[in-house]
């Protein structure tokens, strides 16, 4: 076969060069696959041969909408010769042809492989890593793709080394599978548009086979690389047929990649287990430090109700239980030899800083929105200048087992439902505190629920514990960011604690400072000095802080009412950087109960002093533990301990099923689509949304529910002093009203998505 291709692609090049149309190209590798696939049947015709396809004008069918694509050529699996259309699961080998190399054509070549790579591997749940070929002129470039790295060769002349060309052709048209990149673990059973496969799981007691039914959720990712996580119902077939067990109820799995030498999931969850049994079996459990905050009467009846929870195996009840899962191996590691790309098709044109790349492995984007858009802002923007080789850590594939199909909390009836849900995950919380475990990733994503059939009641399922961890035990390096944007802390979007301030002496009722003071004080929160600078860690109050974002969220825009869905929009901001917009810092350091107040549906409106309340106590706990650097010290937890009191009186008040908010209806998810900055319409309504007072006197601090810390209003007070000061010296420079607004909105950085 070896010398049946390269004396043909000799002979076939010596007289038909150079190319005058991109067909050309594609006739002359047809030319030389012929010779090799007739010296192939001549020796016998063993094995399985890819066939080689031409199609210019061929749509390439998806199983998922404006998924149709076309490409130049493919190696792909043999199909009926009758079919116009060509399935993206049978294309293994993608290939590109452009008639001249320059640096615009070469780019257009790369981005366009890249983007049906994308395609083929979004759609083919198969697919473990893709090869690709791209040809400019006569220069050929050999591509691999996988969920850990991407890489591409030097380039050849197909002219003066046809023997490389011809030893690449037979070695991908005669691979086996599992070296094109398909995974041994599942088997594709429908060419159709909706696709079905049957997963492996090696388990434990041996191999189980599960056909998929439905597709919860899909990552459709605009990269490569990445966790690429999806969710499926499936029912267990019986033994090696494609036949449901006798019986076999409908279960739910998780398809993920994992950083290989990272624990699974259901690793980590049998850990977190343990640490809290180890927690309940304590007869003295109540003198624990971890609820030395729960010392009045009124959190009697609480720890009472914790001590319930405690019984048996019932805290079991508040998390997705893992029943069963497997692990792949690791996909091949990143060369020691390979150096970075220097093409233009890799490079963002922003000078956006490189993001710490924990989603890769780790970092989450905001539920409720599309999954494309999740992942265009889990990764990291490449850097105009030349790029260091990053690190890239192999990954594997992780396969979980779950008995329960469960809700997503934005995805629930009414806001009653999302509030009792919402303080069961306060419980769940505190279990993991007190087990000494942060979850990391609180979000509506992995607050879900399932209904009990008899009473109606919504309960809570806590999952994705995949980036839980035992709080403290790296204190010397700063946790990589983790989390769903819309929900992450402020001090892990802004990667800087609170209260590391340099001491001020201003006078609350003084505000004649000189004109360096808003430099000096800005906000109340500037460090001073470089030492100022801590390894910051995900605490217990950022777990606590997610929840309050979260219900923050499905109030203003979960419910069918603009002023409230323009007031979220303001703070909830995708910004693709993975960093604190300032309106989201506002409705941190300020008040936020007159402005909330003011656009909530008016049977939500007695929901604003609470909520105003949990921001209050959230914000003082962070200075505090700032202040005396106690994030990690028994006076810091303390500090939790007491927050975590807090928080069970708050949410049992907002659980209230006969308050007037209990039954106002969310909107239905498919119209619960989040909206991006550049949406933003700027009204009337939209001033500044965090406001120290009701100029119309509509909104009472008084119906807060708890009693205040002078210190707290003192320390409010000053804060609100300082950022008035600042939105001033902003407004004179930006211009007042919408205008400055809007040219702060467009003066938003932009950036084309990287290959990893």
């Amino acid at each position: 076969m070896y010398d049946a291709g390269t004396a043909s692609a000799e002979e076939y090049f010596e007289g038909s060069l150079p190319f005058t149309k991109e067909a050309e190209i594609a006739s002359s590798l047809q030319v030389v696959v012929d010779a090799i696939v007739q010296a192939w049947k001549y020796s016998g015709g063993e094995g399985r041969c890819l066939r080689y396809s031409v199609m210019p004008n061929q749509t390439f069918i998806t199983s998922f909408q404006r998924g149709n694509f076309k490409i130049d050529a493919s190696l792909d699996l043999n199909q009926e010769e009758e079919f116009k259309a060509i399935y993206s699961t049978n294309v293994v080998v993608a290939m590109d042809f452009e008639l001249h190399r320059h640096d615009d054509t070469v780019c257009r070549g790369h981005q366009q492989l890249i983007s049906e790579t994308v395609h083929i591997m979004n759609n083919d749940v198969r697919r473990m890593f893709m090869f690709g070929i791209t040809i400019e002129e006569t220069r050929v470039t050999l591509w691999y793709f996988s969920r850990s790295h991407s890489m591409k060769t030097q380039s050849f002349d197909l002219t003066e080394d046809s023997e490389t060309l011809v030893e690449v052709l037979i070695s991908l048209m005669f691979a086996e599978d599992k070296d094109l990149g398909f995974d041994p673990n599942i088997a594709l059973t429908s060419h159709h548009t909706k696709c079905q496969y049957i997963y492996t799981v090696n388990s434990e007691t041996g191999p189980r086979r599960f056909m998929t039914t439905h597709s919860i959720s899909e990552n459709r990712a605009l990269s490569v690389a990445g966790r690429m996580t999806r969710v499926f119902r499936v029912l267990e077939l019986e033994g090696q047929t494609n036949e449901p067990k006798e019986g076999a109820k409908s279960m739910v799995l998780k398809d993920v990649w994992l950083d290989e030498g990272s624990r699974t999931e259901i690793q980590i969850q049998q850990a977190l287990f343990a640490d809290i049994e180890k927690f309940a079996k304590n007869p003295e459990w109540r003198k624990d430090p971890s609820l030395s905050g729960f010392s009045n009467a009124k959190h009697e009846e609480i720890l009472r109700a914790f001590g319930e929870v405690l019984e048996g195996d019932r805290y079991k009840d508040l998390f997705l239980v893992i029943r069963d899962g497997s692990t792949g191996e690791p996909l091949k590691p990143l060369p020691s030899s390979a150096w970075p790309p220097q093409s233009k098709a890799f490079f963002s044109a922003a000078e956006t800083p490189h993001l710490d790349v924990a989603y890769a492995s780790t970092q989450r984007l905001a539920g409720p929105q599309s999954n494309a858009a999740r992942d265009r802002q889990l990764r990291p923007a490449d850097q105009v200048a030349e790029a260091p080789l990053q690190n890239y850590t192999s990954k594997r594939r992780s396969f979980l087992i779950f008995d329960d199909e469960c809700t997503r909390l934005h995805c629930l009836p009414t806001v009653g439902d999302v509030l009792t849900v919402l303080r069961q995950c306060i419980i769940a919380l505190r279990l993991m505190f007190c087990a000494g475990w942060v979850h990391r990733d609180i979000s509506c994503n992995n607050i879900m629920a399932v209904q009990d059939p008899q009473t109606k009641q919504w309960n809570l399922k806590l999952a994705d514990l995949e980036y839980s961890k035992k709080y403290g035990v790296n204190v010397a390096a700063s946790d990589t960011k983790t989390g769903t944007p819309f929900f992450m802390s402020c001090e892990i979007l802004r990667h800087r604690y609170f209260g590391l301030t340099k001491e001020t002496d201003g006078d609350d009722e003084d505000e004649s400072d000189d004109e360096n003071d808003d430099e000096n004080d800005e906000g109340g929160d500037r460090p001073h000095d470089d030492s100022c600078q801590k390894p910051l860690l995900h605490n217990y109050l950022h777990d606590l802080e997610a929840t309050f974002w979260t219900g923050l969220w499905i109030i203003t825009n979960r419910v069918e009412h603009e002023e409230s869905e323009t007031y979220a929009r303001s703070i909830f901001q995708d910004t693709l950087t993975l960093t604190l917009p300032p309106s989201r810092l506002d409705a941190f350091e300020l008040p936020i109960g007159a402005a909330l107040h003011d656009c909530l549906l008016p049977k939500l409106q007695r929901l604003a002093p609470i909520f105003e309340t949990v921001r209050k106590h959230l914000y003082s706990c962070a200075i505090k533990l700032g202040k005396k650097e106690a994030w990690t010290i028994p006076e810091g937890h303390q500090q939790y301990s007491a927050l975590h009191a807090r928080f069970a009186v708050l949410f049992n008040r907002l659980a209230n099923p006969k308050a007037a908010w209990a039954a106002v209806p969310l909107q239905l998810a498919a119209s619960s689509s989040l909206r991006f900055v550049t949406d933003v319409v700027v009204e009337k309504a939209a001033q500044p949304l965090c406001m120290a007072q009701d100029p119309e006197g509509k909104y009472s601090p008084e119906a807060e529910v708890e009693e205040e810390d002078e210190e707290e209003v003192k320390g409010d007070k000053m804060n609100v002093r300082m950022k008035r000061k600042r939105k001033a010296k902003e407004e004179k420079e930006e211009g007042e009203g919408e205008e400055g607004y809007l040219r702060h909105m467009q003066g938003l950085p932009s950036f084309t998505l990287p290959v990893h």
